[in-house]
């Protein structure tokens, strides 16, 4: 490959990086974040007051936490109807890849303090740590102000370990404020390129 080739390549992935982060806004997730920054702090914080009134049952959680992810998958379904003319652009495949595998490790730790015996189902400081794994992979396909949110997570993981009766609430204050920032941001980035917007072809 000379340089003009390396060059021109670097141009398109430029060209579909800047494409998925136009994606991620215009597909209405930013709307999308800052109501489940709602529903996932409650829920977060509902662990909270649970386990503070000593419920150390599976089934209270379970159904607590069942509850709240069918209304977000309900919700992401109807607030992106008819935006995507039933296909899925490369950003909503990996939006949705990344935090599937999260809920899915989220799920496994539970099932693993389970069969342990431990005494909590869901540890706030191992959740921070799947947390900061996901925002890593995010920052990887949509800019580096993740990676900042990803080591933040990180930070507090260590930081719970200090504050484990209390963890719930912290993260329930954490995801809130990073959800709900974030979403914000894609909101605005969304008007902003509708306002703006010019046909062009798709590379992804």
């Amino acid at each position: 490959m000379n340089r003009e080739e390396a060059n021109q390549a670097l141009e398109l992935i430029r060209r579909v990086v800047s494409q998925a982060r136009d994606d991620s806004a215009l597909q209405n997730w930013g709307v999308i974040w800052m109501l489940h920054a709602f529903t996932n702090a409650a829920g977060f914080a509902a662990t909270q007051w649970l386990w503070n009134q000593g419920d150390r049952t599976p089934g209270t959680y379970v159904v607590l936490w069942s509850a709240i992810l069918a209304f977000n998958i309900s919700s992401i379904f109807l607030l992106k109807r008819g935006q995507t003319a039933g296909a899925r652009s490369f950003v909503e495949r990996q939006i949705w890849a990344i935090w599937t595998t999260f809920m899915g490790g989220m799920g496994l730790v539970a099932l693993i303090n389970w069969l342990l015996g431990l005494d909590r189902l869901f540890m706030p400081a191992v959740a921070c740590v799947l947390f900061a794994t996901a925002f890593s992979m995010m920052g990887a396909l949509m800019g580096r102000v993740w990676f900042t949110v990803a080591a933040v997570f990180a930070v507090v993981s260590l930081v719970m370990t200090r504050l484990p009766e209390h963890g719930f609430s912290l993260l329930a204050a954490l995801w809130f404020a990073v959800q709900f920032g974030g979403g914000l941001a894609l909101h605005r980035a969304r008007l902003r390129r509708l306002a703006a917007r010019t046909p062009e072809a798709r590379l992804v």
